[in-house]
């Protein structure tokens, strides 16, 4: 199993947090945020759904 790595940024001037995942191998259940949330997938493959469509 490959090394996991969490990274977690705050930047005061942009009032953003940012969150950096390496190695992890979970699923995440189905949810939802009351903010926008933006993902970025380098390699492999992520399945989304909305509503259960």
């Amino acid at each position: 199993m490959g090394k996991e790595e969490r990274t977690v940024r705050f930047d005061h001037d942009l009032q953003i947090e940012a969150y950096r995942f390496e190695g992890i191998m979970q699923k995440f259940p189905n949810h939802f945020h009351e903010y926008y949330v933006i993902g970025f997938i380098e390699s492999g493959q992520r399945r989304l759904s909305c509503k259960s469509i």
